[in-house]
């Protein structure tokens, strides 16, 4: 399990991306969602206009989550969550979602949206230990047969997950 006090353990705001940084976000977003991963066309713009933080252990990624402003009144869309496939089952999940859902809670947003493969168990559980629940099934969202599981969490108090 992760300690979120460990001084190897980094959770940061990117705003701008350099070459080097970008290529490593768009090379692990690919090892952990394959074709599904934010590509170098959109890393950029939502490291501009929305909001990218990444998790890091040491100088090394571990994992990322972007996040959008939602057309819904202070509601926010997590589009895109991993945890680097070396890293998983540590705890840095949870610790990177917990923060993730702590900064916009304490910024005032309301509601937390998020999509996921129906048949990702792992990542239902984190969400739901996140208190995550589910909306609505949305058929065939990004194609022929790419179903996701709409989910939701109310932001009014410090989940502290681990």
């Amino acid at each position: 399990m992760a300690d979120p006090d460990d001084a190897g353990l980094t959770i940061e705001r990117l705003t701008s991306l350099d070459p080097d940084t970008l290529a490593e976000l768009v090379e692990g977003g690919r090892a952990a969602l394959g074709d599904s991963a934010l590509d170098e066309w959109l890393l950029p713009v939502i490291a501009a206009h929305g909001f990218l933080f990444t998790v890091r252990v040491g100088e090394s990624l571990a994992g990322s989550a972007e996040v959008l402003r939602s057309v819904g009144d202070g509601e926010i869309y997590l589009e895109g969550f991993y945890v680097l496939p070396a890293h998983q089952g540590k705890g840095l999940g949870g610790i990177l979602l917990a923060e993730v859902i702590n900064i916009f809670s304490s910024q005032g947003y309301q509601r937390m949206l998020a999509t996921l493969d129906p048949g990702n168990g792992s990542a239902k559980a984190l969400y739901a230990r996140a208190g995550f629940l589910d909306v609505d099934l949305l058929p065939d969202h990004y194609g022929t047969g790419r179903d996701r599981l709409l989910l939701a969490v109310e932001l009014t108090w410090d989940k502290g997950l681990t």
